[in-house]
């Protein structure tokens, strides 16, 4: 997916979310060398949830809505997704680029954005 780098997997992450949102808020929680922890808001309630980890390449995306996750990717052990219609499983997938994960959540705030009105 990236180099395997905190910094490249950031500069990519951020890339994308600049390319399908053109409004966000970055929040960075913890950032070393090895491991990055950050939270990409799009207004009350919702936001992606970004984990990375140098070390084991331990990757996970997760957007949040009104504190639950409503969708998201990630690699525990294999690859796999959690569908917007049903998050609490896992469904096995090919790694996906961070440009497909970010397309993706696009669709899905925008679905959100459209029931809340």
């Amino acid at each position: 997916m990236n180099g395997g780098t905190v910094e490249s997997f950031f500069k990519e992450v951020i890339a994308s979310i600049e390319k399908h949102f053109s409004d966000y808020q970055l929040e960075i929680l913890f950032k070393t060398p090895k491991s990055l922890k950050a939270n990409i808001h799009f207004g009350q309630n919702l936001f992606i949830a970004v984990r990375y980890n140098a070390r084991n390449e331990r990757i996970d995306f997760a957007l949040i809505y009104k504190n639950q996750r409503v969708f998201g990717y990630d690699n525990l052990k294999e690859w796999h997704y959690h569908p917007f219609n049903n998050p609490s499983i896992h469904i096995p997938c090919k790694e996906p680029s961070i440009d497909r994960i970010i397309s993706e959540i696009k669709e899905i705030c925008s679905k959100i954005k459209k029931q809340r009105g």
